[in-house]
């Protein structure tokens, strides 16, 4: 499975790594699991830097557009991205058509990303 989740509920955390060519019906899949899960308020932390995503623009704003879901719903965590510093497509792409929607940022380490996300929960 090119994409793999895990859920921690004690930290709020959920953590997606992406292997390898990684198509529309896999993020569907795994979005459909996001839902079925009740992890929206979730931190997440997206590791894209081993991944292809042959996605066009508009299957990324369906994606984007079913993650929103009812706007009365709790507010949507922070995602951080783990991107590779030649490829940002997918990541860059889903951080500019959410960004009024969550905090989201894009980072080359995992550490940085978990200091972000720890810093936004400290100022909470």
């Amino acid at each position: 499975m090119p994409l793999h989740m895990d859920i921690m509920p004690i930290q709020r955390l959920v953590v997606i790594v992406a292997h390898g060519e990684i198509t529309a019906d896999d993020l569907a899949n795994n979005v459909k699991e996001l839902i079925e899960a009740k992890v929206s308020h979730y931190a997440k932390i997206i590791d894209v830097s081993s991944s292809h995503w042959v996605l066009t623009k508009e299957q990324i704003d369906a994606i984007a557009e079913r993650l929103r879901g009812d706007p009365d719903s709790e507010m949507r965590a922070p995602v951080a991205f783990i991107v590779s510093a030649n490829d940002e497509g997918f990541a860059q792409a889903f951080a500019g058509i959410t960004a009024g929607d969550r905090p989201v940022r894009l980072f080359h380490s995992l550490h940085q990303a978990r200091r972000w996300l720890e810093e936004l929960r400290l100022a909470a």
